[in-house]
């Protein structure tokens, strides 16, 4: 770089070091969970919630559904004993939000993207609820890949139940499409040799406190 001093150039050397250029509307380069109908994850007693909404509830490793039924109470699908993962049935519940979501933090996700995806409109909340609440008490078939507890809450909200976590599963492997008892099992010994293990942050995501029914869905 020549510079003038005076009457005399004088050469300086480089110094390597390149402007840095100002990158501008930095904040659209970023994912914004607005954009796709979601916010942060909160603690339950944090959470602005309306009837009929779906929940979220973080698991680290997946996500737990459940329906908002009102006056803090949540419907979802869980084991006999709580556990998040049952092996081939679970029951429907009615419990407090607080107790289904333990450590784990919750946002709603009332899955408005996906749902446009397959032209679905979600029911009127009162209906939702109903829809749910039908179920309570009831033991249902439960599979990972074919009806989880995100597939129930979708068909509770929108009459058509789906999961995005089992789409993905069978994209990453699909050979667990074959046969999708054998993919629920092979899913069900992997997570819980994680989650059970000492060192796993779900390990204590939540503390404990017939005939088969289910919608039908697809594999």
């Amino acid at each position: 770089m020549i510079q003038d001093e005076g009457n005399k150039l004088v050469a300086k050397p480089k110094t390597g070091v390149m402007p840095q250029k100002k990158v501008k509307n930095l904040s659209k380069l970023r994912l914004n969970p607005d954009d796709f109908g979601l916010t942060a994850f909160y603690p339950a007693v944090n959470l602005k919630v309306e009837l009929g909404d779906i929940i979220e509830i973080d698991r680290t490793l997946f996500s737990h559904w459940a329906i908002y039924a009102g006056d803090n109470n949540v419907i979802h699908v869980c084991g006999m004993n709580n556990e998040d993962l049952p092996t081939e049935t679970g029951v429907i519940k009615l419990e407090k939000l607080e107790d289904v979501a333990g450590f784990s933090r919750v946002r709603v996700n009332n899955k408005e993207v996906p749902a446009k995806e397959r032209n679905l409109v979600p029911l009127a909340p009162n209906q939702v609820v109903a829809r749910a609440k039908a179920f309570v008490g009831k033991v249902v078939e439960y599979n990972l890949l074919t009806s989880n507890c995100e597939h129930y809450v979708t068909e509770w909200k929108y009459g058509k139940g789906w999961s995005d976590q089992a789409s993905v599963a069978l994209s990453v492997n699909k050979t667990l499409k074959k046969d999708c008892q054998i993919g629920h099992n092979l899913l069900l010994k992997s997570l819980n040799s994680v989650l059970y293990s000492p060192v796993s942050p779900t390990n204590l995501a939540r503390t404990p406190s017939s005939e088969k029914n289910a919608p039908s869905f697809s594999c």
